[in-house]
């Protein structure tokens, strides 16, 4: 009989169903899933830290928006002359 359940034992073990080889593939399972818990976890911290950096990205941007450069006034031809020649040099 003892011998009997022992032959037993070897076919399921060898297919892959007994006690130990369900204890072991839990264990390969159970380590996976804790990896995948930490990555999820990095994963939501990088997303936060990644919208703190858009939100600061776009704040910069709207400060350095360019004022509208006025063009001088000109009142007398003297004026004028320098302007131009000052518009000629850019």
């Amino acid at each position: 009989m003892k011998g009997l359940m022992k032959i037993i034992g070897m076919i399921l073990g060898i297919l892959g169903l007994s006690a130990k080889a369900t204890a072991k593939k839990k264990a390969k399972v159970k380590k996976i899933d804790t990896k995948v818990k930490q990555i999820k976890k990095a994963k939501v911290t990088v997303q936060k830290k990644k919208a703190s950096v858009q939100k600061k990205k776009a704040a910069v941007k709207k400060a350095q928006k360019k004022k509208p450069v006025k063009k001088p006034s000109v009142t007398s031809a003297k004026k004028a002359r320098a302007s131009l020649k000052s518009r000629a040099k850019r």
